[in-house]
């Protein structure tokens, strides 16, 4: 990238002019001969430092006028004057970053932040003036030409761990439209596709440096970068647990499910272990009618409403939703396991309940055929979750070691008992 200059015209000097106004006037020839020396090619130290002496100079001198009441017929060439100062003060450290040299970022940023503002106040100076936008014209090149650089210091601060500072300058470009009223609120197709994927950043920046103000206003844009959309929902639900809004988090919950049931699976899970665990057995009925409402074959709408009539002991009707679940995915392990579950959880209700029977040896015995055949059933959809998940072991040989007791397959056992290493 080339270096940033910018040929300034000369404004031709009116008469009866104001001290203030002469200031400026005498600033805008010092900083003439500050652009000069940027302009040279090759300097040696001795003109680096007239240059830095002088670009000083012409910024101690044009501060007071910008302020001053006498500064008049000048105010638009004054902020121009202070926005090209900054312009050279920056320029230097973005070559270093284009040239993979170490550089100040928080110096950069501040500078261009600071040059970008004055030529948004000498717009609205001119402007009052009801004249010819003279130096305007040209600002606004720069103005469009900036909004990058924005992007670019947002970037380095967030690689630096600098996450405050990061969302600052995230939002400075998501914003810009409308802090730069010189822009008339435009900005290109380019910029507003990249809008969701820079309040995703911000959003970020924001939840690292716990400014959840900050991150609650973006994520709406947020929530449209479809590119890391689990990450968006992640970020928004942890940030909304963190801050200890249970209303907000199963609200938001509930929008992203239903939103996209298929790759949502764990956030269901988890509004349901909430409702479980609050003993609310009426919404997490309502939250699992509103998914099979949406989608009667859904995957997890089913696997949902497993849960709650698992969760409520009627094992039965759950099995038939697990089973409706798995006709969806044939790969969905977790439903096979909880429909395992239920099958000798049947087994061991019938276990229990003869312990409180008095019954003959025949009855006794058809009892325990019966939990006998439950366990029986469940044997099928442990090894199918032992074919899905091979190398979590421990999920699937407990229960299977269980089946081979309770069915009485000593080598089978043997087989699970070996494989968990008791």
């Amino acid at each position: 990238m080339k270096k940033i200059l910018c040929a300034i015209a000369l404004v031709a000097v009116a008469t009866g002019a104001t001290a203030q106004d002469k200031i400026v006037r005498k600033a805008r020839s010092l900083k003439e001969e500050v652009q000069n020396l940027v302009a040279q090619q090759d300097k040696k130290e001795k003109e680096v430092i007239e240059m830095q002496t002088k670009l000083q100079q012409c910024i101690e001198m044009i501060e007071p006028t910008l302020t001053s009441p006498e500064t008049k017929k000048e105010l638009g060439n004054a902020w121009d004057i202070k926005a090209q100062l900054y312009k050279y003060k920056f320029s230097p450290l973005l070559d270093n970053v284009i040239n993979k040299q170490p550089t100040d970022t928080a110096a950069l940023a501040e500078y261009i932040y600071t040059s970008l503002d004055a030529m948004e106040q000498c717009y609205k100076a001119e402007l009052a003036t009801g004249k010819e936008l003279v130096y305007s014209k040209v600002n606004k090149i720069d103005v469009i030409r900036f909004r990058p650089y924005i992007a670019f210091c947002g970037q380095m601060f967030f690689q630096n761990g600098q996450h405050t500072k990061a969302a600052d300058a995230f939002r400075r470009w998501l914003n810009y439209p409308q802090t730069y009223s010189i822009l008339g609120g435009e900005e290109s197709a380019d910029e507003t596709a990249q809008r969701p994927q820079i309040a995703y950043y911000t959003c970020l920046a924001a939840y690292f440096s716990k400014d959840y103000k900050t991150l609650s206003e973006f994520m709406p844009q947020a929530k449209k970068y479809t590119d890391e959309k689990d990450q968006v929902n992640q970020l928004w639900l942890t940030s909304l647990i963190e801050q200890g809004d249970t209303a907000a988090w199963l609200a938001a919950g509930k929008e992203i499910v239903l939103e996209d049931p298929a790759t949502n699976d764990g956030t269901a899970q988890n509004i349901l272990a909430y409702y479980f665990n609050k003993d609310n057995s009426a919404e997490a009925v309502k939250f699992t009618e509103s998914l099979l409402a949406s989608d009667p074959n859904s995957r997890l709408g089913n696997y949902a409403m497993g849960l709650v009539r698992m969760n409520a002991h009627k094992y039965a009707e759950a099995i038939t939703f697990f089973d409706k679940a798995v006709e969806a995915d044939p790969a969905f392990s977790d439903a096979y396991y909880n429909a395992g579950v239920c099958y000798s959880n049947i087994g061991y209700d019938i276990n229990e309940a003869i312990a409180g029977k008095k019954l003959t040896q025949a009855q006794n015995n058809a009892e325990i055929a019966k939990v006998k055949a439950e366990y029986a059933k469940s044997e099928p959809y442990f090894l199918k979750v032992k074919e899905l998940e091979p190398d979590n072991i421990m999920k699937w040989a407990t229960r299977l070691r269980t089946v081979y007791f309770i069915i009485g397959n000593k080598a089978k056992e043997k087989e699970m008992n070996d494989l968990i290493g008791d």
